[in-house]
C-alpha cells in the first residue's frame, strides 16, 4: 500500500496512476489536508479498492479559488472529501467501474460560496452522497450529476441559497434522492432514461417570495417518481 500526505498553499498537482493490469493498482491510499488559495489538484487512481480520504476525514480543502479533479477507474474504490470553507470552488469526480463509493461534504465547518460540483459515474452499484451547506451558510451552489448503469444510488442534499441541481440518469434500477431546503430559490432539472428507476425530489422554500422549480423529462417503464414541493415538512 502507498500513502500520500500533502499540505499545500498555492498550486498542487498530484497525479497518481498505475499502468498495466487493473489488479496491479489495488489498495492504494491518498490522504490530503490543504489550506490556501489558487489550488489546482488532479488525482488519478486506476485499479480496485483504492482510497482518497476516509481516515480521520483526511481529504479536506480550505481556501479560495480551489479546483479539484478526481478520477477513479476500477471497482470498489472509495472517496471521502470535505470542502470545509471555500469560495469559488470547482470539484469534479469521475468514476468508471462498479461498487465505488463517493462522499462529498461542502461547507461542513464554514461558509462556502460560488461552488460548482460535477459527478459522473459509469458502471453498476455506485454510490454518491453529497451534502452542501449543512453546517454553515452557503450561497450559489451548482451541481451536475450524470449516472450511466444499473443499480446506482445518488443522494444529494443542498441547503444553499440559490441551489441549481441538474442530473441525467441512463440505465435501470437506479435510485436518485434530491433534497433542497431553506429560504432560497431552488431549481432542479432531470432527464431519466431506463426502466424501474426510483426518483424522489423534495424542495422546501421557507421564504414568502422564493421559488422552487422542477423540470423532469422521463422516458421510462415501471419507474417511480415522487415529488414534494412545500414551505415546510418535506
Amino acid at each position: 500500500m502507498k500513502i500520500f500526505d500533502v499540505m499545500a498553499w498555492a498550486v498542487i498537482i498530484l497525479a497518481f496512476a498505475i499502468s498495466g493490469a487493473i489488479a496491479f493498482g489495488a489498495n492504494n491510499s491518498i490522504y490530503i489536508t490543504q489550506s490556501g488559495t489558487a489550488l489546482t489538484m488532479n488525482i488519478d487512481q486506476i485499479g480496485n479498492s483504492n482510497v482518497v480520504g476516509t481516515t480521520g476525514t483526511r481529504a479536506t480543502f480550505t481556501g479560495t479559488t480551489i479546483t479539484v479533479d478526481v478520477d477513479q477507474v476500477g471497482d470498489s474504490n472509495t472517496l471521502a472529501a470535505t470542502v470545509a470553507q471555500a469560495n469559488n470552488t470547482s470539484f469534479t469526480v469521475n468514476t468508471a467501474g462498479d461498487s465505488n463509493v463517493s462522499t462529498i461534504t461542502g461547507g461542513g465547518t464554514g461558509d462556502i460560496a460560488g461552488t460548482d460540483f460535477d459527478y459522473a459515474a459509469t458502471g453498476d452499484s455506485n454510490v454518491l452522497t453529497f451534502v452542501q451547506g449543512a453546517s454553515a451558510a452557503a450561497t450559489s451552489g451548482n451541481q451536475d450529476f450524470a449516472v450511466t448503469g444499473t443499480s446506482n444510488d445518488v443522494n444529494v442534499r443542498c441547503e444553499v441559497v440559490g441551489c441549481v441541481n441538474s442530473w441525467t440518469v441512463s440505465g435501470n434500477s437506479n435510485d436518485i434522492d434530491t433534497t433542497q431546503t431553506g429560504n432560497a430559490n431552488h431549481s432542479i432539472t432531470g432527464v431519466i432514461t431506463g426502466n424501474s428507476n426510483n426518483i424522489d425530489v423534495d424542495q422546501t422554500n421557507t421564504g414568502g417570495s422564493t421559488t422552487g422549480i422542477l423540470s423532469i423529462i422521463a422516458t421510462t417503464s415501471s419507474g417511480t417518481i415522487d415529488i414534494d414541493q412545500c414551505t415546510s415538512g418535506c
